[in-house]
């Protein structure tokens, strides 16, 4: 996958939500402050890649005023092509309002009914954008609308026939959905188009209804699928293709913030595969992508923010060189 071709504008473009979430930022007298946070996870991926030095896209869709400007501000200045993101005349951004219950754990009320992202409709997407990229990376959050879903459903056909390869990362969001079952099936579905997959073990246990990694693993894999990643939080990750399976250890990092860590190993992982021939992963290969995707992980741990943060190549070199690894 290392040749761009001629046709190729972008290395990577994100499809899916974009949100402004709300921080918690002290006190005003006895009022509350918050701070708006740009953020959802395909943004943040994007970002990744951009500050990864690749070309990177968003097609997404913001809600007018100021949210949407930030989250596009925040997008470009990461290096992101922002001309696919169109803003509706009516429908809000996304909004995450973060707070902290009576233990200190944070807790997240999310307000997307009748947002502007979901919806994205099939004639408002780039198709030059969509046709010109080498990835198309998705989540399953644009499926559980009729409009979005159908466009995510357009630009992956878009894509493949293009000859681009799809990633997708389900991002399950139980907060979201009234109905689990939804949920799972949007994963599902997600899951079932892409050549690419970074998927929580989590995640992994409540798509397949097994236990175990390798159970799990089995129950969801399809025969177009190339490389499935399972992360496991400081634990690291388990990398998989058809033919090879290599376990890549967590690194020990001091963590100010685990919001975007995912993300940055999506970004990452994505980056790695790009510059590899994806079709012959031998497993040094898929050790030294996925040991570099931990590690992106891991420094965006040691950061507050996500999408205007997302670690660069300097900072992910520092820590495969100084920090040990942990198991």
């Amino acid at each position: 996958m290392s040749d761009q071709g001629p046709s190729s504008r972008f290395d990577v473009v994100a499809l899916g939500e974009l949100v402004i979430d709300l921080i918690p930022a002290g006190r005003s007298g006895s009022d509350i402050l918050f701070a708006a946070r740009p953020g959802g996870a395909p943004g943040n991926v994007a970002a990744g890649v951009a500050r990864l030095g690749l070309r990177a896209g968003v097609i997404s869709k913001v809600g007018p005023g100021r949210f949407g400007e930030i989250l596009i501000e925040t997008l470009a200045g990461a290096g992101v092509d922002t001309g696919a993101i169109a803003t509706a005349d009516f429908e809000t951004t996304s909004l995450a309002v973060v707070s902290l219950d009576a233990s200190g754990d944070r807790d997240f009320a999310l307000y997307r009914e009748g947002c502007a992202d979901a919806s994205l409709a099939v004639e408002e997407l780039d198709l030059d954008v969509v046709g010109t990229t080498r990835v198309l990376h998705t989540g399953s959050l644009s499926l559980g609308s009729p409009a979005s879903a159908a466009a995510q459903r357009a630009a992956v056909a878009a894509a493949r026939e293009a000859g681009a390869l799809i990633s997708a990362d389900p991002n399950l969001r139980p907060a979201v959905w009234r109905d689990p079952a939804a949920m799972l099936a949007t994963g599902r579905e997600a899951v079932a188009a892409a050549d690419i997959v970074k998927i929580s073990e989590e995640e992994l246990a409540a798509l397949s209804g097994t236990r175990g990694i390798r159970a799990g693993v089995a129950a969801i894999w399809h025969p177009g699928l190339k490389v499935m990643a399972v992360t496991r939080g400081a634990a690291g990750a388990i990398l998989l293709t058809p033919d090879a399976r290599v376990a890549i250890p967590g690194f020990a990092v001091d963590v100010l913030d685990t919001v975007g860590c995912g993300d940055a190993f999506t970004a990452s992982l994505l980056a790695g595969l790009l510059a590899a021939d994806i079709a012959s992963l031998d497993a040094a290969t898929l050790t030294s992508i996925g040991r570099r995707a931990s590690a992106a992980g891991a420094v965006m741990a040691t950061i507050s923010g996500a999408m205007g943060a997302m670690p660069q190549g300097p900072a992910i070199d520092n820590l495969l060189a100084n920090s040990p690894e942990v198991s």
